[in-house]
């Protein structure tokens, strides 16, 4: 379960929206519960102590640059022990790509059913800027090759569930990207990521310094033989070795368009093995039994809005 919490200005509407939340935490019984836009003073004030006492714990990470919100992951203690916990700020001096306060919380959660296995976590949030699909495709290269960092360190890499607001709907080269595990970014517009426009991004995306190679590798974590340190960047296309897939199939996302307050599905559930082969789902060590059916237009044009 992901849920997003709008911060809101009101004196009397985040009352309401604590009880809308609550009564949806308590109705779905979730394993583990990712939020973004988690106020840092109602993290530890009220949704802490609130989890808690529900038999859960938790982990929080705020934005940078001064921000008050950020994500928090929650899971039942009766059913996962953490085992590794990573944040990630998407911040870095000097890089103009990379110069939001975004951030990142990756963690490393072991069953008490299956103690030889780990999954990991994944929770963030994006940019939010339209015009800005650049930036989020460097945050989304950061975010992977962290990603990829931690699971290396794990045996038998875990299958990673990727949950957030990222910001981009099912239509766009970056929902492709994560679920086609390929972009090529050379001759793309450099700030819309289209074929048209007259400034085209070259064959370097992120700067080298990083050591982020294009297959979305942190350059100590990669393990070829006889290869040149050049041959993993500025080669005009990305990759990755995550086979993601939405919880819900991509013919269910116009159905939904209305009900989001920026008419357009940005929230997603991802679910991925990691594949060596790229893509292809031979592990199957996470499989989809079942999932909550999306609201359609109806449904909200009954209920009123949601809590976020």
């Amino acid at each position: 379960m992901r849920y997003q919490i709008i911060l809101l200005n009101k004196p009397k509407q985040p009352m309401i929206e604590k009880k809308r939340l609550f009564n949806q935490f308590k109705t779905s019984n979730a394993d583990i519960v990712c939020l973004q836009e988690v106020d840092a003073d109602y993290y530890y004030n009220t949704y802490l102590s609130y989890f808690q006492s529900k038999g859960y714990d938790g982990v929080f990470k705020q934005k940078t640059q001064e921000k008050i919100d950020g994500c928090a992951t929650f899971f039942k203690k009766c059913k996962f022990s953490l085992k590794e916990n990573h944040s990630l700020e998407m911040l870095k001096n000097g890089i103009d790509l990379l110069n939001r306060d975004n951030i990142a919380l990756i963690s490393i959660l072991t069953p008490f059913k299956n103690p030889d296995k780990q999954i990991c976590i994944v929770n963030t949030h994006l940019l939010y800027n339209r015009k800005r699909e650049d930036v989020r495709l460097a945050q989304l290269q950061v975010l992977l090759a962290e990603i990829n960092r931690v699971a290396c360190k794990i045996t038998n890499d875990p299958p990673v569930i990727l949950c957030g607001d990222l910001n981009f709907t099912p239509s766009s080269r970056l929902y492709s990207f994560l679920s086609q595990g390929r972009l090529k970014y050379e001759h793309l517009d450099i700030k819309k990521l289209t074929n048209c426009g007259s400034q085209k991004i070259g064959k370097t995306f992120l700067p080298k310094e990083l050591y982020i190679s294009d297959s979305c590798q942190y350059l100590q974590e990669l393990k070829r033989d006889n290869c040149i340190e050049e041959e993993f960047f500025s080669s005009g296309t990305l990759t990755h070795k995550f086979a993601f897939k939405s919880v819900y199939n991509s013919d269910e996302f116009p159905k939904v368009r209305l009900n989001s307050t920026c008419h357009n599905l940005v929230d997603y559930i991802l679910y991925s093995n990691i594949d060596e082969k790229f893509n292809k789902h031979e592990k199957q060590e996470l499989i989809l039994l079942e999932r909550l059916r999306l609201p359609t237009y109806k449904d909200c044009l009954k209920i009123g809005p949601l809590p976020n």
